[in-house]
């Protein structure tokens, strides 16, 4: 107990965070005041206890609840600030006028655009989203030649953003609503650049400033290794690092990078905000200190550590500012405001500072993969230091002696810093995305000294002097660098069985492993070692028994289990729902064989044949099947899943149960399990609750089960 005197206040994020977590977690949307009171109340208890000399227990446990009630009345208040319209589900056939805001394509194969309705048709003023997230064809971006800034002109299939594919599963929904995004969809055709209508100073000032990250993104891509045989994808990975635009990269790259545990290096975050302002510090302060005047007159690393904020602020712009960038730029303002106010930069309590601004900017990231992932790292990272012993330092030894003994512990310390970061991450990869990279390790014990002392300085010197014979050479010397990272990638993704699929545990585990990840991070002693039980129990802790059939949450795709693997119904629309359900089980792929073995489909129906299991029928269109066709699925099928709404159903049909559109509205996505009783149905929109991003349909469905 002696030793964690002066503890609590690392404790503080954890509870605001805890607290914004139970509010995003809530099955309804509490009213503001639901929010605040409970704030209130334990902010007058404690100030009463602290008043009257109250148990210094007391006073921490009391402490602990005000900022477990103050992260979920900030986040409640966050909820009501990003309110914004959000596209009905009844219509999605629309023609807009908009602004690009940005591109935001995840790959090459996949351009994307974050626009900024002007107008709709049929859409009044009031109702129209704030923003709009939309897909493009293959080419149309650099065909039209689109960048940030225009304003564009098309038709476009838009509806709600999505509710997650399976019970459970991510909610996109609920990271859209925070993003102020109220419709995705797609651009079937060719959009047409017009001339801008007047807009804000605002909007003006940000679409100005992704149209310069998009200039210096085209820029990386055309001079980075414009020799090279891959130099687009090595160009496209430069750029990915400077602007955040991963608009250029293929999706192989992409595919090898996540294989190889690399794929973090993608996502402008910490590494990133770490590499180059501790670049710029080290550097402005070895050159202010080689001018006599200032290493006499100013305080040099005061200097040093103020210009690194504006440098590291002026990087989060041209990145776009990223939620990641943002938290890991929150850390690195803090690190180097310590240094300021003469405090110890890198420190536990300096971490928990830049947690609680974050959760006070941003609470909803509490729950987001990036923000448990960054944070648990570099808290375990700060413990580790915390605990290392300094080494006892000879008097007088050779140079030579003492090179070898600097390198031998500066790669026993490189070791040693990736087996912890990948040790407190670990749990979040495979709770979240159901892989662990066996080789994650080497990779990146291979690839971090090369990012940090070849990459990231290269890429500054070659997009601040582009302009210069300097800035041409540095661009290269990125080149080369981050071809050394793609063959580092390649070759880690393509050794024997590189990544293990790894199924979920039920997701209250997850929370049993950040506490027990927590506990042994900020406890000092060997108390610590308590934890190590609940941090492991992602890897020991029982399965979930995957259900039989799952089903797509507007029905236009559905899957079936046998065993330890799982076949598609339909093998050509809607896989990327089919695979998250696969993944999230540990469920091996079936080919087509499989399905065609118990199904006879043909255009949008799928028949169960006589040998199947599963006596469950399929109609994928949104229109009426015609009455012969529904009559055959009815008589081959015990339950039929229609995407269509249905108004009376034939005679054959009655005495079979139905899953239709107004179902789907109500229900979501389905996971059957067959029971003794019959059919165990889990369905995902009853677990979101009635919640703003969730949206649930009044219209009421007619299923039969």
């Amino acid at each position: 107990m002696a030793l964690q005197t002066g503890r609590l206040f690392l404790w503080l994020p954890v509870a605001m965070g805890a607290g914004a977590a139970i509010y995003l977690n809530l099955p309804f949307e509490p009213a503001l005041w639901w929010a605040l009171i409970p704030a209130v109340i334990c902010l007058v208890a404690l100030a009463l206890a602290r008043r009257y000399g109250a148990n210094g227990h007391l006073v921490s446990v009391l402490i602990l609840l005000t900022a477990f009630a103050l992260g979920a009345a900030v986040c409640k208040l966050r909820t009501e600030h990003v309110k914004a319209p959000v596209l009905s589900p009844e219509v999605s056939n629309y023609t807009l006028q908009a602004y690009v805001i940005d591109v935001v394509s995840p790959s090459e194969d996949q351009p994307r655009l974050l626009l900024a309705p002007i107008a709709m048709r049929g859409v009044r003023p009031e109702g129209t989203p704030l923003r709009l997230r939309v897909s493009l064809r293959p080419g149309t971006l650099e065909a039209v030649g689109i960048k940030p800034g225009d304003a564009i002109s098309t038709f476009a299939i838009l509806n709600p953003p999505p509710p997650p594919n399976m019970p459970d599963g991510y909610d996109f929904a609920r990271s859209a609503w925070y993003q102020g995004i109220g419709g995705v969809g797609l651009v079937p055709g060719v959009p047409r650049i017009i001339a801008s209508p007047p807009h804000g100073w605002r909007l003006d000032l940000v679409m100005k400033l992704n149209r310069l990250r998009w200039s210096i993104t085209e820029r990386l891509v055309q001079t980075t290794a414009p020799d090279w045989k891959n130099g687009h994808a090595i160009g496209g990975f430069a750029a990915a690092l400077v602007t955040g635009h991963e608009n250029f990269i293929p999706q192989s790259l992409i595919q090898d990078m996540r294989d190889s545990g690399l794929a973090h290096i993608l996502s402008i975050s910490g590494v990133h905000m770490a590499i180059v302002g501790g670049f710029i510090f080290f550097a402005l302060r070895g050159l202010m200190a080689c001018v006599q005047w200032l290493a006499l007159h100013v305080p040099v690393k005061k200097w040093a550590a103020g210009l690194s904020i504006i440098c590291i602020l002026l990087y989060l712009a041209l990145s776009g500012s990223p939620a990641p960038a943002v938290r890991s730029a929150v850390v690195a303002c803090v690190a180097f405001g310590a240094i300021l106010l003469d405090r110890r930069a890198l420190s536990l309590r300096a971490l928990a500072i830049a947690a609680i601004v974050v959760i006070c900017l941003t609470p909803e990231a509490v729950i987001q993969p990036g923000f448990q992932m960054s944070f648990s790292a570099t808290a375990a990272l700060l413990a580790l230091a915390e605990s290392l012993k300094k080494p006892v330092g000879e008097i007088s030894v050779p140079m030579w002696v003492k090179a070898i003994q600097s390198a031998v512990r500066g790669v026993w310390l490189s070791l040693l810093a990736s087996v912890v970061a990948t040790a407190a991450t670990t749990p979040f990869a495979i709770a979240y995305f159901n892989r662990f990279s066996v080789y994650g390790l080497l990779s990146n014990l291979f690839e971090a000294p090369v990012t940090a002392f070849i990459v990231m300085p290269a890429l500054a010197l070659g997009t601040v002097f582009s302009a210069t014979p300097l800035g041409g050479t540095a661009l290269r010397v990125a080149g080369f660098g981050l071809w050394l990272i793609e063959r580092i990638a390649a070759l880690t993704s393509h050794l024997p069985q590189a990544v293990i699929n790894w199924p979920s545990a039920p997701p209250y585990v997850l929370g049993i492993a950040f506490i027990g990840l927590l506990w042994i991070c900020l406890v000092r002693g060997k108390a610590r070692w308590a934890g190590l039980l609940a941090a492991t129990t992602i890897l020991w802790w029982p399965r979930v028994a995957p259900p039989d059939v799952w089903i797509d949450p507007e029905g236009g795709n559905a899957a079936i289990r046998v065993g330890d693997s799982a076949y598609v119904v339909r093998s050509r629309g809607r896989q990327y729902g089919f695979e998250q359900w696969t993944q999230h089980y540990g469920l091996k792929l079936l080919d087509d064989p499989s399905r065609d073995q118990n199904y006879a489909c043909k255009g949008y129906a799928c028949v169960p044949l006589p040998q199947n299991p599963f006596r469950i029928g399929f109609w994928f269109s949104n229109r009426p099947p015609k009455a012969e066709r529904l009559t055959e699925l009815c008589l081959a099928s015990d339950l039929v899943v229609m995407r269509n709404p249905m108004g009376d159903w034939p005679a054959q049909c009655r005495g079979v149960n139905h899953i239709t559109a107004g179902d789907f509205r109500t229900l979501g996505a389905l996971e059957l399990t067959r029971t003794k009783k019959g059919w165990a149905i889990k369905a995902a929109q009853p677990l979101r609750g009635n919640r703003y991003w969730s949206r649930p349909s009044e219209a009421e469905g007619d299923a039969s089960f």
